[in-house]
């Protein structure tokens, strides 16, 4: 029995740790996944085809102008879509997607045309309630709701430096 509280001691040592240090630096991690993570999720075919529930969501940088393609994970609601923002407003793609005030989505092989982009805390979200919107609202979470102008069957373009490569 002993044994077992010191592990769950441990292990809430540790899981507070992180906490702690994501609190600290909520951007830890992130050029992993920018650099690494979703070019291969976005290259693979993973986000935004099939039965995949990741979309792919297209945006245009606010300093640069470049087209970036970043993996999501949207929830339907009834006139368009929620996504998650975890680093809320510093993520660097809600807010490309605030400046633009518009932006395409891949999911499933259907192509949707979003606007009208609003990024609401946890809290503020009318269907999130109770100890979770709390618990979010204290991690900084935030939502980014997108209403859907169009949609149609298709895909996004890949570029071909980050098109897996062609086969045999």
């Amino acid at each position: 029995m002993r044994k077992l509280a010191l592990i769950a001691g441990g292990l809430v040592a540790v899981g507070a740790g992180i906490l702690v240090a994501w609190r600290r630096n909520p951007r830890m991690g992130t050029r992993y996944m920018n650099e690494v993570l979703n070019p291969a999720l976005v290259a693979r075919g993973i986000s935004g085809a099939g039965r995949s529930e990741l979309g792919t969501l297209e945006h245009v940088g606010r300093r640069t102008g470049m087209r970036h393609l970043t993996p999501i994970h949207p929830a339907a609601t009834d006139d368009g879509f929620r996504i998650m923002v975890p680093l809320g407003p510093t993520s660097e793609w809600a807010r490309n997607v605030l400046a633009a005030g518009h932006c395409r989505m891949q999911l499933r092989d259907v192509v949707y045309e979003l606007d009208e982009p609003a990024l609401l805390a946890a809290g503020e979200m009318g269907d999130i309630r109770g100890p979770v919107a709390w618990v979010l609202d204290r991690l900084g979470v935030h939502y980014l709701l997108l209403r859907r102008v169009t949609e149609a069957p298709g895909r996004l373009d890949v570029p071909e430096a980050d098109a897996p490569p062609a086969e045999p």
